[in-house]
């Protein structure tokens, strides 16, 4: 503390080269300690060395998961060369790209989904540096790094990694890679599974012509995702487990994880609720171990379905604490305080919500308006107020109208717009989303169960003999996955039908119905449903 800054400054510089010297048969592995030195020195040394060592020290901390430490060194090593690292501005040279590269891994793996863009968009900077220049190897090493999925949306990867593709032999790896990647984009971000599912084919019989384990492993780990998202639930999970399983060899932590996720998904969704929390159990641990991006294992919501409210709250606030507005995880909380009768609890998680949604419409809509689309309209069901169900049909339109929805949030979107007509007893618009969701029978959604919604929508319609229908497979389907809330609630509905029907022998099911809603409400602390149940009960024994 008691010396010059001048001093100071050069006895930095007298350490960083004694230390360069020292260590010269190995200096990747000290990179930090040396940029941090040469970073002191730069006055007097220059930045030349500070650079060079900030690439190597941000390189060594990616390669151990080490996001923030990376990002933290690969920012220095761009001020230094005097690049801002937002913005447009082109690199300057390879030193310049390869940092630029680098910070865009960082970021896309620390950064919330919705600004993973940020990182997208650092990472399309370095891949335009060597396409110019022609280097083509590290072009292609751009191009198939494997971004995190984001269902939120991101743009412009497709369109630099089929640039890729046209520098590298059509049979070779990087292409297998490459198509790889391009087979994500395009199923995810641009709807179009059947060229996407293309791409994989494509990429595995590479793989499988090269003997590359961990190249097929990858690609059946993404074509997996897509099919999930497209909504062909039996493909999605044979392909996680084949990838799963060819993977016991592996290193490959990410791949790995994201079978794992894309399993406990589409198992969640067709009621397979044990398997669901095992896979969702092993992508969190995976997720945990080595620090990957802030994607979240459907465990929690498996937990809420099924009523055991200390595990999810549990999770849910781990999970909150790490990503505050993630709107998968916002709608569970939001569903879960609502359920259990803490509606200040709810209102204050449902207004956080409503702040994902975009002010303007993004350019590749999913998450941010689906979800919305479907909780706003449950809350008013299950409080009697009808609020803001203009913002969840607005957002479930901007879904519906866009030709990049991916399936799983065009069906959310329609679940929302079903409750809609069902709160508002519109049948023209009950029948409309009827005659949409009919063939997606057997499925959990975010806040309700398609055979449950579609006996709602056939009672508004006025059928109640194919409304009876539907209920009775919500509930099968419902006590064979054990999520209790909702059969719960089915239970409660299919009596409020059996009711208006008022045929002989509906008034004493309807009680049996009622008592059993009650038995599970009661045990679950479902207040709001609870007091239902109650205040049908006294209109049945009046």
């Amino acid at each position: 503390r008691e010396l010059s800054t001048a001093r100071r400054v050069r006895m930095h510089g007298r350490v960083a080269e004694m230390l360069e010297r020292l260590w010269a048969g190995d200096l990747g592995a000290h990179a930090a300690e040396l940029a941090r030195h040469f970073a002191e020195a730069e006055s007097v040394l220059g930045n030349e060395k500070l650079v060079r060592y900030s690439l190597l020290a941000g390189e060594k901390a990616l390669a151990s998961f080490a996001w923030e430490e990376g990002e933290a060194h690969f920012q220095r090593g761009l001020v230094a060369k005097e690049l801002p690292p937002e913005g447009t501005a082109p690199a300057t040279d390879a030193e310049a790209a390869a940092l630029l590269f680098g910070l865009g891994r960082a970021r896309a793996a620390t950064a919330d989904r919705s600004q993973i863009q940020r990182g997208v968009d650092i990472i399309g900077r370095a891949f335009a540096y060597f396409e110019a220049v022609g280097d083509v190897a590290q072009a292609v090493a751009v191009a198939e790094y494997p971004l995190p999925p984001n269902p939120q949306g991101r743009t412009e990867v497709a369109r630099f990694v089929s640039r890729a593709l046209k520098l590298v032999p059509p049979d070779s790896l990087a292409a297998g890679r490459l198509l790889c990647n391009y087979g994500a984009e395009l199923g995810r971000l641009e709807n179009d599974n059947k060229s996407a599912q293309e791409a994989f084919r494509q990429a595995q019989a590479i793989a499988r012509d090269s003997k590359d384990l961990s190249l097929e492993v990858r690609t059946l780990a993404e074509s997996a995702a897509i099919e999930f998202f497209h909504l062909h639930l039996q493909e999605a999970v044979a392909k996680a487990t084949q990838a799963i399983e060819l993977a016991r060899s592996l290193n490959d932590p990410q791949a790995v994880w994201l079978a794992h996720l894309t399993a406990a998904r589409a198992m969640s969704l067709t009621g397979e609720s044990g398997a669901a929390q095992r896979h969702g159990f092993a992508a969190m641990e995976l997720r945990n171990r080595y620090r990957l991006p802030p994607v979240l294992s459907p465990a929690h919501r498996v937990y809420r379905q099924m009523g055991d409210w200390t595990r999810a709250r549990a999770l849910s606030d781990r999970s909150l604490a790490a990503l505050p507005q993630d709107g998968n995880l916002l709608s569970d909380r939001v569903l879960m305080e609502y359920e259990l009768g803490n509606f200040a609890g709810g209102k204050a998680m449902l207004e956080r919500l409503l702040e994902v949604i975009p002010r303007e419409v993004a350019n590749r809509p999913g998450s941010q308006y689906a979800f919305p689309a479907q909780v706003i309209p449950w809350v008013a069901r299950t409080t009697g107020v009808l609020d803001r169900l203009d913002v969840a049909e607005s957002a479930a339109r901007i879904m519906l109208l866009s030709p990049f929805a991916n399936p799983v949030f065009v069906l959310l979107s329609r679940a929302g717009l079903g409750l809609l007509a069902v709160l508002r007893g519109d049948v023209a618009a009950a029948e409309r989303q009827y005659e949409a969701l009919e063939s997606r029978r057997g499925m959990m959604l975010v806040a309700i169960s398609t055979d449950h919604l579609l006996g709602l929508l056939a009672h508004t319609m006025g059928n109640p003999d194919k409304a009876e229908e539907h209920f009775e497979d919500a509930l099968g389907f419902c006590r064979k996955a054990g999520y209790r809330p909702e059969l719960a609630w089915s239970l409660c509905d299919y009596a409020d039908m059996l009711l208006a029907r008022n045929q002989p022998g509906d008034r004493p099911k309807a009680m049996a119905l009622l008592d059993q809603a009650l038995a599970i409400s009661s045990e679950l602390g479902m207040k709001p449903l609870m007091q239902r149940v109650l205040s049908r009960r006294e209109i049945l024994k009046a």
